[in-house]
């Protein structure tokens, strides 16, 4: 009778199902709390540049009277990306150099301006940007790299205006144009009045979820986390699976900035979240006439023109080479540019390459990881296709008498 009781006491005694599974989740939440606190004290003390300051993100911007915003001529900054980290310099003539230097107005070699926004002023090391690789492979000509992040049609004119009232001769300008830029045309930049002058939108809608709000979080101040987190997402998007939100702007595999090539965009609400308020066919007529404007001017100092063309992330996984924004550009060529080029077909081939195991692989080669924005490799591809056309149809320098007409 005693030895039975003892048994009834020592089941008695053993925590049942229930309570080692709450032991077992209070174990664990106390260990990911442990893990966290030990992470946000490291990523503050030894990792102390994971949130950029003001001066990385807008380092060497300043008002301008007519672009909102320029490069200031003369500068020299770190700026962050991400958690990455360059040098940024600018040249006399307010345009991206490898260097702090004074720009001539004149050069005996012929000279190439470019234009465009954050993929052609690149968002990471001059030397990996395709202004850069452009600029070393072709020593017989200057490049100029007048492109900055945020800019579209209105500045790419207002930008080529301002080189040329300055004197700066040129002998062909090159326009990136960005697929952003039918929605920044359509929603974020507006005309003030006859001057050419730009202005943002007002009232902006900025995406925003609890999703988002936590994973930039985590990016900002939780160095391991974020390491952790990015590793499952690699692999994701390795294995084909497309949603990669990291608390910006979205989903980068189907934004609304780059959707209009392919399906329904919304048109009714502003600037980011839409397209409001000239919408998608409003943008595309803008982007035209602010195009028509710039080859206007130029065709009046015999400046030839060219345009280029590349991909989004969402342009591969739901478009294809003959998107609705390489048929827009190419009819727009006609009887105007010097020279058309879409690294569409090369993006495309690195996509077909991935091996079954890994389709997703071409993201992780050819763009910067949770961004939209190329990668070193990626602009090494617009890099390569520019300089096949530059090679079969040289670039020229102007006649003297040419130039002089410019004043």
């Amino acid at each position: 009778m005693i030895e039975a009781d003892s048994k009834a006491t020592d089941v008695a005694a053993q925590p049942s199902f229930a309570q080692k599974l709450l032991l077992l989740v209070i174990a664990a939440v106390f260990c990911l709390v442990v893990f966290l606190g030990l992470d946000a004290a490291y990523s503050h003390f030894s990792r102390k540049s994971s949130v950029p300051t003001p001066a990385e993100i807008f380092g060497c911007l300043g008002r301008d009277r007519l672009r909102m915003l320029a490069l200031q001529p003369n500068c020299s900054c770190t700026r962050a990306w991400g958690r990455e980290r360059y040098q940024l310099n600018v040249n006399s003539m307010g345009f991206r150099d490898e260097m702090v230097r004074e720009v001539p107005l004149t050069d005996p070699r012929p000279r190439i301006l470019m234009l465009g926004d954050s993929f052609t002023e690149s968002m990471g090391p001059w030397e990996t940007s395709f202004v850069g690789r452009l600029a070393k492979r072709f020593p017989q000509y200057e490049i100029l790299n007048g492109g900055v992040g945020g800019y579209s049609p209105s500045n790419y004119l207002n930008t080529a205006r301002i080189a040329l009232d300055k004197g700066l001769q040129f002998d062909e300008a090159i326009v990136f144009i960005d697929m952003s830029d039918v929605q920044d045309e359509a929603a974020l930049v507006h005309d003030v009045g006859d001057s050419g002058a730009v202005a943002l939108a007002p009232n902006q809608l900025h995406y925003q979820t609890w999703y988002s709000n936590l994973r930039n979080f985590a990016s900002k101040y939780l160095v391991l986390t974020n390491y952790l987190w990015e590793l499952a997402e690699r692999t994701w998007v390795r294995l084909g699976f497309y949603h990669l939100d990291h608390g910006f702007n979205g989903n980068v595999f189907d934004l609304e900035r780059s959707g209009w090539t392919y399906r329904k965009v919304v048109e009714d609400k502003p600037f980011e979240e839409g397209f409001a308020p000239l919408g998608v066919e409003g943008g595309i007529a803008k982007e035209k006439r602010k195009m028509d404007e710039l080859y206007q001017d130029l065709a009046k100092r015999n400046i030839p023109i060219s345009v280029v063309v590349y991909p989004w992330p969402a342009t591969l996984i739901y478009d294809n080479v003959e998107s609705r924004e390489v048929r827009i550009w190419r009819d727009w060529c006609e009887g105007k540019c010097k020279r058309f080029v879409t690294a569409f077909p090369e993006f495309f081939a690195v996509k077909e390459q991935c091996p079954k195991s890994a389709p997703g692989c071409w993201y992780l080669k050819d763009y910067f990881f949770g961004d939209i924005h190329l990668s070193a490799e990626g602009n090494r591809i617009v890099a390569d296709e520019v300089s096949k056309n530059l090679e079969q149809t040289p670039a020229v320098k102007r006649a003297a008498s040419e130039g002089a007409r410019d004043h």
